[in-house]
């Protein structure tokens, strides 16, 4: 008999809850649409983003908050247990990446920008970038290897893609282009349902950052995009094509009706 074919996997690897929904959400409502399955990764459980709740309760919130955005969106969940502030590239947080990969099998990793406007954004893009190269490695050591092994021993290393950086800045305020944009406009509205999951990021973003208008101002943002490849609303792409990686354009052939590039006459 022949073997069942499963379906393509896209998973989302970001430092925070939230950072998914606001990076990469759109995109990744198409691929669902599409019969993709999905999965979600943060690197931490967001317990430093309160000031008025304890580490521990802003914790076991906030990972309330990224389960049910993932339910929403029809996506698989784990967190690395990394501390905020604290996510760095190393052996630990290189070996509890890859044994959550092992669990969901990617075919399309896609993580933070390398150049961000915060560390954890871009160590995160590091930590995936090593844990999608070792994800195939049989012997590769994890924590758990015994119990959780590659799925497939002789698959490739998955397509690496960078999301924009956080409104698509470097931390000198340069704007990072993307290779491709993706046409979100008729996926906003979703886009921003998940965003609202996360209930307690309005007020901690408020008191931080001086942001009132969380869900509008992605919203704008995903305009700006659009304005920069002619749609309405958009999120921006780059693929990782070095030596190792694939550079099939899994993403692009998948989404072609939807995908456009820069206008380079503004």
């Amino acid at each position: 008999m022949p073997e069942n074919k499963r379906e393509p996997r896209a998973l989302a690897v970001m430092a925070h809850p939230d950072d998914a929904e606001i990076l990469v959400a759109g995109t990744m409502f198409h691929l669902k649409a599409l019969g993709w399955e999905l999965g979600v990764i943060t690197m931490s459980a967001g317990g430093c983003g309160s000031t008025t709740m304890s580490f521990e309760e802003t914790s076991r919130t906030r990972y309330a908050e990224a389960k049910a955005a993932a339910d929403y969106l029809g996506a698989w969940y784990g967190c690395a247990g990394l501390l905020d502030i604290e996510i760095f590239t190393n052996a630990e947080s290189v070996r509890k990446v890859v044994e959550l990969m092992r669990q969901f099998d990617p075919d399309v990793v896609i993580t933070h920008s390398p150049v961000d406007y915060m560390v954890d954004h871009e160590e995160t893009s590091r930590i995936t970038r090593s844990a999608a190269f070792a994800l195939a490695i049989p012997l590769y050591p994890i924590e758990q290897a015994r119990q959780i092994a590659p799925a497939h021993t002789t698959r490739s290393t998955p397509a690496l893609y960078y999301a924009d950086p956080l409104e698509g800045l470097d931390p000198m305020g340069e704007r990072i282009f993307p290779h491709f944009y993706v046409d979100i406009s008729e996926t906003i509205e979703r886009k921003l349902e998940m965003l609202a999951r996360h209930e307690s990021q309005r007020e901690w973003l408020r008191a931080h950052h001086g942001i009132d208008e969380y869900m509008e101002q992605v919203r704008r943002w995903a305009a700006k995009y659009g304005q920069e490849c002619g749609f309405n609303y958009a999120e921006g792409f780059r693929q990782h094509l070095g030596h190792g990686y694939p550079h099939e354009p899994l993403l692009q052939s998948a989404l072609k009706p939807k995908i456009n590039t820069r206008r380079t006459h503004q």
